[in-house]
């Protein structure tokens, strides 16, 4: 069963990707490296804000996307649902 995350966490993500100056590709690698297991496609439509996904996907982007905005030293925006 997928429980999806909400619109306004999809919408912090957004603007953590677009602040965090990363190619989808580099984003989704280090998401799948962390062992996200959705397709290049599917992350590339979340973080564009076209689809939502399931909680532990959207949390483990978070994560990918605020380590890289610490590394910037710019605050954590990307929210994640714990």
């Amino acid at each position: 069963m997928w429980v999806l995350m909400d619109k306004n966490q999809q919408e912090l993500t957004h603007v953590a990707f677009l602040l965090a100056d990363l190619e989808v590709q580099e984003a989704w690698l280090a998401y799948f490296v962390y062992g996200g297991n959705q397709d290049l496609l599917v992350i590339d439509a979340y973080l564009n804000g076209l689809i939502l996904l399931p909680v532990q996907d959207s949390d483990l982007l978070a994560l990918v996307l605020n380590e890289r905005l610490s590394d910037l030293h710019l605050p954590h925006l990307a929210s994640s649902s714990g």
